[in-house]
């Protein structure tokens, strides 16, 4: 399947346009143009002279704050992460506890529960699901985290492909896990996408990969050409829908770390943002539909951030399309610290991949890596 990117909204430009209202804005205040006519008719050419080396040098002093501002942007590095405790990674196992896989699949038997090998997972809506993709095939002994996973009910087939992130297609019902990888076409299961959060090594890579989306995990293409696509069935465990107020509350004690300073605008922290280190430079975030993430209803973003500075030589393996948005380590407000003023300055590249369809300011947004979510593109 040939994925086309062609219809996305330049999203940089129109950020770039509306950074300019500023100019606008003194425009509108300059008065009618009739009565400019007609005072510069009764001035000579050297008052005329003398009024604009004035309006010049009060430009000037109005720019000159700027500049000091702008010399006065931080460049303190973001703070460095850490790995996650044997107390994080039981917590996280503990909440992603829905089994969307069939029983046959779940091979590895746990203290807790059976499991599918690496893997645990939790429904965020009705076609939806999150996982957590472990260094270990028994999650209760896991010491790293390798993936965030995300994953769309569907069909093996390339019209149910949601786009080219999901690389991997698994079966929900079948003989074992290894069964499970791809299928007959028109196969029930999940189109799965993989978000490498640390340098890690696996078979299906030639050598190893750094914090990336894993466009090459597991591939399974479906057959070309291949039609039909259907959510209308019943996953395994008939676990499907949104988070409850509980699984939201167990998620926002769990992801109980920061890196930004100054901007902690809600009550909790950051708005609509919570964050969890998962190694010295990335972290995972979980992005609600309220600021105030005590009342928020649902789960719109799963993603991770790599720390990093405002350059294009520290965007994530190179990839601008996913990774959109820098938001700086300082700043005097969440909305102040959305790109930056100097490719010195520090904070992380995030990607956003949407685990709900849903609606933001730039249009509708559906399942899968939003390319067009709030872009800072740093200057060539």
């Amino acid at each position: 399947m040939t994925f086309d990117r062609s219809q996305t909204v330049d999203r940089r430009r129109v950020i770039q346009v509306l950074g300019a209202g500023g100019v606008a804005a003194l425009a509108g205040c300059t008065g009618g143009e009739d009565a400019d006519d007609d005072e510069m008719d009764d001035k000579t050419d050297d008052e005329i002279d003398d009024e604009t080396d004035d309006e010049v040098d009060d430009a000037v002093d109005d720019e000159e704050p700027e500049e000091e501002e702008a010399e006065l942007a931080s460049l303190e590095e973001t703070p460095t992460g850490e790995s996650l405790s044997e107390e994080d990674i039981q917590a996280l196992v503990d909440a992603f506890d829905d089994q969307p896989m069939s029983e046959a699949q779940h091979e590895i038997e746990g203290d807790e529960r059976s499991y599918t090998p690496r893997h645990v997972w939790k429904w965020v809506s009705d076609e939806n699901l999150i996982g957590l993709h472990f260094n270990e095939p028994n999650p209760e002994e896991a010491t790293e985290l390798d993936y965030i996973t995300i994953g769309q009910k569907g069909l093996f087939t390339e019209e149910s492909q949601p786009d080219e992130e999901f690389s991997h297609f698994h079966q929900h019902t079948a003989d074992g896990w290894e069964a499970g990888h791809g299928g007959e076409t028109g196969d029930g299961g999940y189109w799965l996408t993989h978000i490498a959060v640390r340098e890690i090594e696996y078979p299906f890579h030639d050598e190893p990969i750094e914090p990336q989306v894993d466009y090459g995990f597991m591939p399974t293409p479906p057959e070309e050409g291949s039609e039909g696509h259907d959510v209308d069935w019943e996953a395994p465990d008939g676990g499907e829908g949104d988070l409850d107020d509980e699984d939201r509350d167990e998620l926002l004690e769990i992801f109980d770390d920061s890196w930004t300073t100054g901007q902690d605008d809600a009550p909790h922290g950051t708005p609509a943002h919570v964050w969890k280190w998962v190694s010295e430079e990335t972290f995972i975030f979980l992005h609600w539909d309220e600021p105030a993430v005590e009342e928020a209803e649902n789960l719109i973003y799963f993603g991770m951030g790599v720390r990093g500075q405002f350059t294009g030589d520290d965007i994530p393996a190179g990839q601008e399309d996913d990774f959109t948005h820098f938001h700086k380590h300082e700043a005097d407000s969440w909305e102040a610290g959305h790109g930056a003023q100097d490719p010195e300055q520090w904070g992380t590249w995030l990607v956003h991949h949407a685990t709900h369809d849903h609606e933001m300011p730039w249009g509708d947004v559906e399942v899968g890596i939003d390319r067009e979510f709030m872009p800072t593109p740093v200057e060539e």
